[in-house]
Parts: C-alpha cells; structure tokens; sequence
C-alpha cells in the first residue's frame, strides 16, 4: 500500500524533492500561491495553503515538517519581515531546478519597509532547496536579503537575489549573510544579481559573528559591478570570520562591462586562524582577490607566486 509519505516522496523523482527526510511525527503541507487559500488545511494537494507563512506558523519544531512550496505565476509576497526558527523544519520547492530565479517565488512587496533581513534563518538542522528569494523594491532600510544565523542547515539550489533595486544595492547590502552562522552547507545556490549597477560596498555574501565551517560548493555569485568597490565578499570584522569558510567549484560573475572589482573579498587584519579556502575556482572582472593581501584567502588554481591573480578568467586567443 503507498502511503501519503510515499507519494510525496515518489514525486522526488524531480531532483528538487530528492533527500528529504520523513520522521515519525513529521506533517507536511502545501503552498499554492496561484489556487491555494490560507482556510485550508495544507495537509493535500487538493486544498493547499495559499502563503508560506500560514504554512510555517501550522509547522511544529523538531519533528521534520517540510513546507512544499508549488511553483506558478504568482509569488509568495512577504507583507512583514519573517524568522524561520523552527529546528529541523523543512522548505522545498516544487519547480523546475533550473539554478537562476527558480519559479517557486519568494518577494518583499514594495510598501514593505526595513525588512533588513527580509529573510531571518535562525534554526538548525533544515533543508532549504529550490526556491528564489528576492528584494528589489525602492527603500533603503532594507539591505540584508536573508541572514542565517543558525546552524547545520542544507542549502540546495537556493537563489538568494538581493540588492534587485538601486536603492538596495548600496554600502550595507547584501544577498546572503552568516551573521554567527557555523557549519552550514551551500549546494549550488546562487548569491546575487546582475542586473542592476552595485554601488560601493554592495557585497554578494557578509559574514559576521565567527561566522565558521561554513561550505559553498559547486555555486555562483553574480554581480553587476557599478563601482570597483562593490565586492562578492566582505568580511565585517576582525572577528567576521573563525576557522574556515571553503568554496568548492565556485564561480564568482562580475557581469559589468565598465568596472572590474578591485577586490574580489574585502578582508579586514584578523589573526589566525580565520581562513578563506578556494579550491577550483574561477573569477570573472576582479583586479585581484585580496588588494589588502591579509593573508588569509588561499586557493590551488596557480601557483603561490601568482594567488592574487589565482583562478582569474582571461580571454582565449585562438
């Protein structure tokens, strides 16, 4: 006979679905934007839940709800600023894994004010996979796209699209923030955007709070340069960072046709150890990766006589 669980688990056969984890207790609902209402239960396809945050508020912590999240032409609109904090409570989007602006939709509407972060990760022990979540509207209270703080969560196939407005993509702005974050895991995500100009000090990832162990692999940050001093990476302070932070098969875009970044990371003196790790990866429009030479940032893509220049894209002459 096949359970509820195991159909769910059957439409896994769409990648976006694969790994999820069934416990004993764990209930899952269902968000449709486009047909769903927030009176019904969510527990079926049938009579879905029409945001996510009615959806989250139904969840209990500890026990591996998972939230389904259907894509459609409708987005889930944030009137407020939302904290998922729930350990081991679980975020899938059912789209198309296309790694770009996935259909499974999450927005600040534009009257919405200082949603900085919009998107506040403060749990443990989740899985967030497909969706895309982006700011872009007129108001400069609203810098930080999605901050997590917690702690061992999974991130696959995740677009965190901040800084969408020219308001936004300003000194303080980021798409991502590790703000004390540790041991979390980033699997092809993607981290920004490239089409509006980012001013000076608009950054793709912040990381703040001995933020550590935290893991990028097989991802893509973009970014559309409007001024050499906007950078994929900024490390706050001398305490930003502890141990390690490793990016794995990482491409970092600067998509801008008239400014190179002058700095790749932006690293303030720290004391060791605090590392940047790069391991196979590839930058695109950066003058160097640490104009300060900290110390810190060191990857195998060249040889050491070359790191500041290590893992650069030049153009191929044939």
């Amino acid at each position: 006979m096949t359970t509820f669980g195991d159909l769910v688990y059957q439409l896994g056969g769409v990648p976006v679905l694969a790994g999820v984890p069934f416990g004993k207790n764990a209930k899952y609902y269902f968000v449709d934007v486009a047909n769903g209402s927030d009176g019904n239960a969510g527990t079926d396809l049938e009579n879905p839940l029409a945001s996510l945050e009615a959806a989250y508020a139904k969840t209990v912590a500890n026990q591996h709800d998972v939230v389904f999240y259907i894509a459609s032409s409708s987005g889930n609109n944030l009137a407020a600023a939302v904290t998922w904090a729930k350990n081991y409570t679980h975020l899938i989007g059912i789209a198309a894994p296309t790694e770009t602006a996935q259909r499974a939709r999450i927005f600040q509407t534009s009257t919405l004010t200082g949603a900085s972060p919009l998107l506040t990760i403060s749990a443990t022990g989740c899985i967030f996979k497909n969706f895309y979540i982006f700011q872009g509207v007129d108001d400069a209270t609203s810098l930080i796209n999605v901050s997590v703080t917690g702690g061992r969560n999974y991130f696959e196939n995740v677009h965190f699209a901040g800084g969408g407005h020219a308001t936004q993509a300003i000194n303080g702005g980021a798409s991502l923030h590790l703000n004390g974050a540790e041991e979390n895991t980033f699997v092809r995500c993607t981290i920004g955007v490239d089409t509006i100009d980012a001013a000076t000090g608009m950054v793709g990832l912040l990381m703040d709070g001995d933020a550590h162990r935290n893991v990028f692999r097989d991802c893509v940050f973009r970014m559309r340069a409007g001024n050499g001093g906007a950078a994929f990476v900024e490390v706050v302070d001398a305490t930003g960072i502890d141990r390690d932070t490793t990016f794995i098969d990482t491409l970092f875009i600067n998509n801008s046709t008239a400014n190179d970044m002058a700095s790749a990371f932006l690293i303030p003196a720290m004391g060791e150890p605090r590392l940047i790790l790069l391991k196979d990866c590839l930058f695109h429009n950066v003058t160097t990766l640490d104009t300060n030479d900290r110390g810190v940032v060191f990857g195998n893509m060249n040889a050491i006589t070359g790191a500041d220049l290590s893992g650069v894209a030049v153009q191929l002459i044939t």
